[in-house]
């Protein structure tokens, strides 16, 4: 197949979609597909990669279908979130080009989306909240003109008015790249922005420092509001902000670690969950548990509130044998679920069955 990836690519940040959307084109290129990387953003178009890598501006209409019209591709898989989905199935649907939309939020199956921010409720952010919320419906019924849809988390895959549709699961990769520290921690994954809710992590750190034990962020700042925790103003002593890394890095980084510690809103499933159990290490998550995998699997804890990952994460730490089975259980349960050849196959097969259906359709 032809196929066309529609998504932010690894030059413009380091983020879950842009690390899906990577691993999928290296793997169709690898399984002997012609595949174009259309990235949202400016980029060096020059890179090396094993697939093409293009930009094309999404708010010119004129430039899309210019674009479409030189590949030729045969599917679109769309992993933007619903940002200009309305726009992009329209011109797909009228050149005749079949669409998949990539679930990889919760605001991607929701209608009427915003962003969460903790910001005060001022007229500028009640008129951002309903302009969000209006540009977010409009983009909704641009489900009507994709062919399939494919959601990361069985939860969410019921929530879409598309009758074509699967859940698969996301993949990561699981080489390391070497990472020593000198006394025992955890570790926080994530960009720096308001859902994340990386102060929450911050408070369990200063709850903690009477433990031996430190806390380690890595992530890049998306919100400046977050600048504070990288300039180590009024964070405890035992928090140490690492920045961006890569996510071979981040996997040995995990490795010396002693669990994943999560704060972050529901979202879609976070690659740092996968990265974890790739590596072995239980998870200690705020709120969200996708699918009910983490309490159900017996991978870590859910607590729901700060008290309780305070608890939560004293009890991992005099538990040493109950932490060794949370994470060889993490280990097994990666494996079994998120192998990426495994799950770029079923994606093929699902873009496979879409378009020939909407060939026959046509």
């Amino acid at each position: 197949m032809n196929i066309m990836i529609i998504a932010n690519h690894l030059q413009q940040g380091i983020g879950g979609i842009e690390i899906q959307c990577d691993l999928i084109a290296r793997h169709f290129a690898r399984f002997g597909h012609s595949v174009t990387y259309l990235a949202t953003a400016a980029i060096d178009q020059a890179q090396t990669t094993e697939y093409q890598l293009q930009y094309c501006d999404l708010r010119d209409a004129t430039a899309l279908r210019d674009c479409l019209r030189e590949q030729q591709p045969d599917i679109i898989y769309f992993r933007h979130n619903k940002n200009k989905l309305h726009r992009v199935a329209r011109i797909a649907h009228d050149a005749g080009i079949p669409l998949v939309y990539a679930v990889s939020s919760l605001q991607d199956v929701t209608p009427w989306a915003y962003h969460h921010s903790d910001a005060a409720l001022t007229p500028r952010r009640i008129a951002s909240i309903a302009w969000q919320r209006v540009k977010s419906r409009w983009n909704w019924r641009g489900l009507r003109l994709v062919s399939g849809a494919v959601s990361l988390n069985p939860d969410y895959t019921q929530r879409l008015p598309v009758a074509n549709r699967v859940t698969i699961r996301d993949a990561m990769a699981s080489d390391c790249e070497p990472f020593d520290w000198p006394r025992p921690c955890v570790l926080w994954v994530a960009q720096l922005k308001d859902y994340k809710q990386p102060e929450a992590y911050v408070e369990l750190a200063r709850r903690c420092t009477d433990l031996d034990l430190d806390f380690l962020m890595i992530g890049g700042i998306a919100r400046e509001r977050y600048r504070w925790i990288a300039r180590g103003e009024g964070t405890p002593p035992n928090l140490h902000y690492l920045g961006e890394r890569s996510p071979a890095l981040v996997n040995g980084a995990l490795r010396a670690s002693l669990a994943l510690v999560h704060t972050c809103l529901p979202e879609g499933f976070g690659n740092n969950f996968i990265q974890a159990w790739l590596q072995g290490r239980p998870t200690l998550s705020l709120q969200f548990d996708p699918a009910g995998i983490i309490e159900g699997e017996g991978l870590g804890r859910v607590p729901g509130d700060l008290d309780g990952l305070e608890r939560a994460l004293r009890e991992l730490l005099a538990q040493p044998e109950d932490r060794a089975a949370m994470g060889e259980r993490a280990l097994a349960y990666a494996r079994e679920h998120f192998d990426p050849v495994t799950n770029t196959r079923r994606l093929e097969a699902f873009l496979e069955r879409t378009r020939l259906a909407h060939g026959a359709a046509q």
